[in-house]
This record gives C-alpha cells, sequence and structure tokens, in this order.
C-alpha cells in the first residue's frame, strides 16, 4: 500500500513528529500496526480519555497529564528499544491555553532528542485536524490518510454481504454486477461510513441490492457536503439545454465514451479536462452542469474560496484532501468554477496561495485518475500563464457572445420552459431583436440577458393580466416592451470583451461553430473558428 511504504520511509527517516489527517481511526490503527510490524516496533499509544497504553508495558499515567505522558514515552525511549508512540486527539490539547506553551515545548525537546540521542523512536499524531500554530510548527510533517481505494472498497461490500448472506429473513443479492454497482457508489466513503450505509440498507427493507445503490448515493453526497470544500451538485441537465457552443457539445460527446474499460484496452486514456475561458453568462457554468449528467457521472464543484484556512498547513491539506476526495469517487466531473479567482492573485499570504496553486497544477498534469476537470474562467488578466500550459487541460476554448442562430436556440429553449407554444413567436424577429440588428454594432444579449429577457417579458404578461386583461398571454408585445429598457452587458464592457477576443484567437479554440448569419458577427467570435459543416 502506497501510504504505508510511505509513512514506513519518514518512520525510517526517524522523522520525530508526524501529523497523520484522518477521521479513520480505526483502519489508519491498522495501517500503524501492520507499519510497526513491518519494522519490528511495538506501539504505544496515548489518549486523554485512556492515558498510556502498549502491550508490553504499564503505566500509571494520569490521562489529562500529557507532559508525564512523553516523559514516559522518553524514559522508554532510552531503553533503545524501537517504539511508535501514538497520539489520538492531541492537537487541541497542543492549542488549548494556558497548558499548550508547556505541552509544545515538551514535545518539541523530545524530538528534538529523538534526532540527538539517537532514539529509535517517532511520534505519530492522528487526528482530523491539523492546526498547530506556535513552537511545534517546524518540527511536524503533516501527512494525508488516503480514502479507500477501488480494491479495499470492493473488499468492505464483499465482506458485509458475506457476513448477512446466510442471515434468515435478509436477501442479499451476491451477484457481480450488484457488488460492483454498490462498490461504484460507495467510493469516496470511509469503512465507517461504508458499514453505516450498507447496514442502514438492510434494516430497511432487509434487502440488499441494486436499489440500494441510490441510498449509498444519497449518503455520500450528504458527506461531500459536510466537508465543506467539496459540493455535490445535482442536476437533470442536458446538452440540449445548452443552445450554441457546437463546437465544445461535440468535442464533449466525442470523450464521453473513454471512460469506459472498452476505450482503455483500445488504447484510450481518458480526458483530462477542459478550460472554459468567456464572457459572463454565455453558458460555461450551465455546460459543466450538463456535460455531468449527459455522462452519468457525480458532479463535484470545488469552491477555491473555502479551502484556505487559518492555519499553516491547512489550506494545503484542504486541497489535497478534496483532490484526493475526487479521485476516489472517481469517474467524475470536478468543476472549478472562476478559477482565476482563486488562484489568480498573488496577494500577500505568505506564499499560501502559491502552495495551493502549485498544487494543483501538479495534480492537474499528473493525474491519471478518471477525474474529468471542467475549468471555467472570465477574466484572462488574472489567469497565470502556467495553468494555460498544454499538458494541464485537453483544450482551451472561449465561449463568446452567441450569434444569431444561437440565440434563436437559447429563445427556443426559455420560451419552451414557460410551457408556450413556440409557433405562436416569432423566434427570427426576436433573435434579431436581440443582435446588432436592434442593440448596435458589436453589441449582442447573453445567453444570461436572454433567459432574463424571457422572465422579464412574462412578467410583463402578467402584469397585464393583474390589471383586468384575463386573456393577457405572453406575446411579442412583451418582448419589445422589455428590450427596449435593457442595457447589454456587451454594451458596458466593449472593451474588454474586445480584449479577450484578441487573447482567444492566439490561445483558445472557438466553443461555437461557423456559420454565415445575418448577424453580420462573423469576425466578433474569439479563438479558432472551426467551420463543421
Amino acid at each position: 500500500m502506497k501510504f504505508i511504504d510511505e509513512l514506513q520511509n519518514y518512520l525510517k527517516a526517524r522523522y520525530p513528529l508526524i501529523l497523520v489527517k484522518s477521521t479513520e481511526e480505526d483502519r489508519l490503527t491498522m495501517d500503524l500496526k501492520l507499519a510497526a510490524k513491518n519494522m519490528k516496533h511495538e506501539i504505544v499509544t496515548w489518549s486523554i480519555a485512556s492515558g498510556l497504553k502498549a502491550e508490553n508495558a504499564q503505566f500509571e499515567i494520569t490521562t489529562v497529564d500529557l507532559k508525564k505522558a512523553i516523559d514516559a514515552c522518553e524514559n522508554l525511549a532510552r531503553t533503545g528499544k524501537s517504539y511508535i508512540f501514538v497520539f489520538y486527539d492531541i492537537i487541541p490539547v497542543l492549542s488549548a491555553p494556558p497548558t499548550n506553551t508547556i505541552y509544545q515545548r515538551r514535545l518539541k525537546e523530545f524530538a528534538l532528542n529523538i534526532r540527538t540521542e539517537a532514539y529509535r523512536c517517532n511520534c505519530i499524531f492522528v487526528s482530523p485536524q491539523s492546526g498547530i500554530d506556535g513552537t511545534l510548527q517546524s518540527e511536524i510533517t503533516v501527512l494525508d490518510y488516503p480514502l479507500p481505494n477501488r480494491d479495499e472498497v470492493s473488499e468492505q461490500v464483499n465482506k458485509f454481504a458475506n457476513e448477512y448472506k446466510n442471515v434468515s429473513n435478509v436477501f442479499i443479492d451476491t451477484s457481480t454486477e450488484t457488488l460492483s454497482a454498490l462498490t461504484n457508489a460507495a467510493l469516496g466513503l470511509t469503512y465507517a461510513e461504508i458499514e453505516n450505509c450498507l447496514a442502514r440498507s438492510l434494516v430497511e427493507d432487509k434487502k440488499l441490492d441494486m436499489s440500494d445503490v441510490k441510498s449509498i448515493v444519497n449518503e455520500k453526497k450528504q458527506i461531500i457536503r459536510k466537508s465543506g470544500i467539496l459540493e455535490y451538485v445535482e442536476n437533470k441537465l442536458s446538452l440540449e439545454d445548452v443552445g450554441g457552443l457546437n463546437v465544445l457539445k461535440r468535442w464533449l460527446d466525442l470523450r464521453g465514451t473513454t471512460f469506459s474499460d472498452d476505450a482503455y484496452q483500445f488504447g484510450l486514456n481518458p480526458p483530462k479536462g477542459v478550460l472554459l475561458v468567456g464572457i459572463p453568462g454565455c453558458g460555461k457554468s450551465l455546460t459543466a452542469k450538463c456535460i455531468a449528467s449527459a455522462w452519468n457521472m457525480p458532479l463535484l464543484r470545488l469552491d477555491i474560496g473555502k479551502i484556505f484556512g487559518k492555519y499553516v498547513g491547512d489550506s494545503e491539506a484542504n486541497i489535497r484532501s478534496a483532490l484526493k476526495t475526487a479521485e476516489a469517487i472517481s469517474p467524475c466531473v470536478l468543476w472549478i468554477d472562476e478559477i482565476e479567482k482563486g488562484l489568480g492573485q498573488g496577494g500577500n499570504d505568505g506564499g499560501t496561495s502559491s502552495r495551493v496553486f502549485g498544487n494543483i497544477l501538479t495534480w492537474l498534469q499528473d493525474k491519471t485518475s478518471p477525474v474529468f476537470t471542467f475549468a471555467t474562467a472570465n477574466n484572462i488578466r488574472n489567469l497565470p500563464p502556467e495553468l494555460l500550459r498544454k499538458g494541464r487541460f485537453d483544450e482551451i476554448f472561449f465561449v463568446d457572445l452567441p450569434d444569431l442562430d444561437e440565440r434563436k436556440k437559447i429563445l427556443e429553449i426559455h420560451i419552451g420552459k414557460t410551457g408556450r407554444n413556440l409557433g405562436n413567436f416569432d423566434l427570427d424577429k426576436l433573435a434579431k431583436m436581440s443582435g446588432e440588428d436592434n442593440l448596435g454594432k458589436n453589441i449582442r444579449l447573453a445567453g444570461a440577458e436572454i433567459e432574463a429577457w424571457v422572465k422579464d417579458a412574462l412578467m410583463e404578461a402578467y402584469a397585464r393580466k393583474t390589471k383586468g386583461d384575463k386573456t393577457a398571454d405572453l406575446s411579442m408585445t412583451d418582448f419589445e416592451a422589455v428590450i427596449k429598457r435593457m442595457v447589454p452587458m456587451a454594451k458596458m464592457r466593449q472593451e474588454d470583451f474586445n480584449e479577450l477576443r484578441k487573447w482567444a484567437n492566439e490561445n483558445a479554440v472557438s466553443a461555437s461553430i461557423s456559420v454565415k448569419s445575418d448577424d453580420s458577427a462573423d469576425s466578433m467570435h474569439g479563438g479558432r473558428l472551426i467551420d463543421l459543416e
């Protein structure tokens, strides 16, 4: 196991203080015992509830007195024997004044003696927290404990199924198909969480079968939400809900089948992801939601603003934890919305932003797990050049304001959502009203503005109905009234959008198909135009 090998290297190198960040005490303890067995070390544990414990030693140490416990550990170390001292939930104790200064100083002295007195021992802190400030920061090495991989999850699911399959009045479907589906659903959960989900499913209807997959997925959503960094986004959209962007949609459609075992056997690797740069309100975020649904994959949204923690090392640990969770749940889509806001700022934060950014860059470059990264950005000025280098993403697409045909499609979608008959509206006329023919040169409505236009027109029709016109309904007149008072974003930010297009012509592919239209605006499309007709 990779973690055990990594841990043993740190132990052999005699790192004095190692913090393993995890909530899985039971599974981690088994791995620590395995590492100790491999290295022929004895494990001594401490907790504030149980004090010091060891298989071959007796201690008379008060549970709350950490200093006496450390003294006892050093006395054992002086004997020349090999020990691993494991401290559970020590972080709150080390951080609580006024005793924290004494405890931290005593641990630092112990760490110095491990290096200088040739003690054959290490101290391991097991805690879900990593917030240690003060004198110990320079002494502690932080390790992240990985979630169970697919083989481990499969073993846990099979173990549970075998335990209960012969129990009377209980039905356990042990077919390969069902066990595989339960395993896929449980990816990203800890051992305890997996067992809890399976047990609850079994108690509910005395069965464990394919119908319980949904229950496990729902439980996983709650657990991911509790992390506060990753959000499990639910939606029932499809790519048909995106108007235009035909080049991007075709690119995504071709790659939707490459996550299968058959594709791997054919020699294909799963795509890494895409970066969508462009004008706000033109479908970037919507496409992220649609592609996850179209590929039948979980959609995880990474909130970069929630990554940054209070203590040194927290931010880096948070991003590593989030990325490992995404890998454990893979195949999935990881959506990083407006990536430039979290990574494009230099800041005076002691280099934390740079380290977080470095973690993400390295992961984007080196990841082999089937996590499709869907990143969006609105402001190219804040995009670091390292992010744009080939290898981070499979392609960079530019999303411009919709042309005539795209606006017509967007109108069809949003008017259709109102339940109205599309035949009652002149969609060609509406599409022209939302473009240069009506608004002026280089001025067009974005997709979000068209949606708002439809909603405001519907509100206009409802206002007429409430004023006594009982037959009032959405009409062309309502659209005409609303468009007259709209101030398009393209009018307010012409210079910014032109700068975006100039950048895209050299650095990105246009997400829209190159077509001739009455819009006379082909020159407005940023990015390389690909003609698919």
